[in-house]
């Protein structure tokens, strides 16, 4: 058996409506030999039982959360296993995104961030037809999370007046710049582990 040389792992992510699905099916459709993995597809395969989202979240919608990371990026290393490029449009900001990259650890992944304006989203969500702001998010609350309370890393591109095909071609033309080594993001896990082993919780005198 031939060996096949693994595929790349892209990941984009932005708030509700920031184009992320879109931009992200039509980057896998611009490479030669690709998957697309939508998250919101991931998480429907709870049918039973299903957390969603709030802010504040739940106990249990991040754990489900975190299977759905974990359930899109397994699937994604099936087909990069075969030579697939895998192409993930989920939703990953705030402090998740430092769970998500402890997820990925090792694989190196070219991570986008679409950072539309807020008044852009508004009018695409308004156009869309659905309701993601609810149970306590907002645009304005989603966008502040984005800019002041996640991780700066890969390649972050104001879409705003770009169009999709605009989009993916900086993308394409800047994958070295949105490419993220996960190694320290899976260290940060193990040191944080090895720190509550070495805790001891026996009451002082």
């Amino acid at each position: 058996m031939t060996s096949t040389q693994i595929g790349r792992l892209f990941v984009i992510s932005g708030a509700q409506a920031a184009g992320k699905s879109t931009v992200g099916q039509a980057l896998a459709d611009a490479l030669p030999r690709s998957v697309f993995i939508d998250g919101d597809s991931i998480g429907n395969f709870v049918v039973s039982d299903k957390a969603l989202m709030t802010e504040p979240p739940s106990v249990e919608a991040v754990e489900q959360l975190f299977l759905r990371y974990a359930g899109a990026l397994t699937v994604a290393d099936v087909y990069r296993s075969a030579g697939f490029d895998a192409v993930i449009a989920d939703n990953i900001f705030g402090t998740f995104l430092d769970d998500y990259l402890m997820i990925a650890a090792p694989e190196p992944v070219h991570f986008v961030m679409l950072t539309p304006s807020a008044a852009i989203i508004e009018s695409r969500e308004a156009g869309r037809g659905k309701n993601a702001y609810r149970d306590g998010f907002t645009v304005e609350g989603l966008v502040r999370s984005i800019e002041h309370e996640t991780t700066r890393v890969g390649l972050w591109l104001d879409n705003t007046t770009m169009s999709v095909g605009q989009t993916v071609l900086q993308i394409l033309r800047r994958t070295g710049e949105a490419l993220v080594d996960t190694r320290p993001f899976e260290s940060a896990e193990t040191d944080e582990a090895e720190g509550l082993d070495g805790f001891d919780d026996t009451p002082a005198p």
